[in-house]
Order: structure tokens, then sequence, then C-alpha cells
């Protein structure tokens, strides 16, 4: 049963092509292998989330700093577009954003190492959008960065003419330079020219 991991423009993110098989009864997906995953530093599963969002909803970009996640993120139905930001202190790719369009009929995920945030835009009528985190959710260490921070300039592609439908929680994110002013110490900001 094999999985097919293809690098995104950023070192450790990957869009994931799982295992899928089609007959005359329909589709099966093997969404997760232990083994497989293993092999990109998933090593195993403490907590899977579901979210239902209509049209032009934008969840994120969210962080854990203090106990970051890995996550597999995947569409079980509708259509996303889903941004990775690496934000791990010292990693040449530190800042950058790389994007990946998934549909949930096509069956694919992406695979988001601990320390990226994450954020997606629903594109279809509605989406329901699953992950499997390593790493148990810690509230009081949750974080993130705001949707369109300057310094990121994230091409979130056509949105509704009103912008994104955010939460309160993800409209009062901070900024990429207040985020590292709370969640990095001195020597990782002047490591970052901070």
């Amino acid at each position: 049963m094999d999985f097919r991991f293809e690098a995104t423009a950023l070192a450790g993110m990957y869009r994931v092509r799982p295992f899928h098989r089609t007959d005359a009864r329909g589709d099966f997906w093997k969404w997760y292998d232990r083994d497989c995953f293993a092999a990109v530093g998933f090593s195993g599963i403490d907590e899977h989330f579901l979210s239902i969002s209509g049209a032009g909803v934008l969840r994120g970009l969210h962080i854990q700093p203090q106990h970051p996640q890995c996550k597999l993120v995947y569409p079980i139905w509708g259509r996303i577009f889903d941004v990775g930001v690496d934000l791990r202190p010292g990693s040449p790719s530190y800042g950058r954003w790389a994007g990946v369009e998934l549909d949930g009929t096509a069956g694919e995920a992406v695979f988001l190492p601990a320390g990226f945030a994450h954020g997606f835009v629903v594109r279809s009528e509605s989406a329901a959008v699953g992950y499997l985190c390593q790493g148990a959710y810690d509230p009081a260490g949750d974080g993130g960065i705001r949707w369109d921070d300057r310094r990121l300039a994230i091409d979130w592609g056509k949105l509704p003419p009103a912008g994104p439908i955010l939460s309160d929680r993800d409209r009062a994110l901070p900024t990429l330079t207040a985020y590292e002013r709370r969640w990095l110490d001195g020597e990782a900001r002047l490591s970052l020219g901070g």
C-alpha cells in the first residue's frame, strides 16, 4: 500500500497521495500508515479533528510555538487551498510559505512538519477537512499569524469581495513580527535579523 510524498517549495512539507483503489463498489482510501509516515517524521497520531466550513471561510494561520504539532490535513469533501508557513527558527526557508490546492475527490493531503503555521481557505460551496495531529492541542500555547501579513505576502487566490470569513480569534492574530517578539527568544530573533 504505497504512499507518494511530493516535495513542496518548503523542506519537510509534502503533498501526499495516499493509497487509493476504485472498483464497482466505489472508492477505498488509506490515509495513514505508521511506517510510511515515520519516514517523513510523523510517527504517531495524538488527535484527529474535523472542520466543516462554507465557501470563503479562511482558517488560520495556526501554530503552537511551545508544543509544535506535525499535521496531516486532507479534505474529505470539497476543495481547499492549503498553506504552510515555515516558522522553524534557523530553517533556511523561515518565513516562507507554500500552498497546495486539495480536492476531496482526488484524495490528496498535505503533511506539515512541526514548526509550520497552517491555514486554508475553502474554494468550493463547502468543505469537510480532517486533521491528524502528532502532539496534543495546547490551548495555553496556541498561537498564530494573520492570514494577510504583509511580510508573508501569501497569495490566497480569489477571495470573496468582502474578504474571507474569519473567526474572531483569527481576525485578532498578530503579525509575524509581533509573533516573533512574543514566542521567539532573543537568540532566535537575532539569527533571523530581528
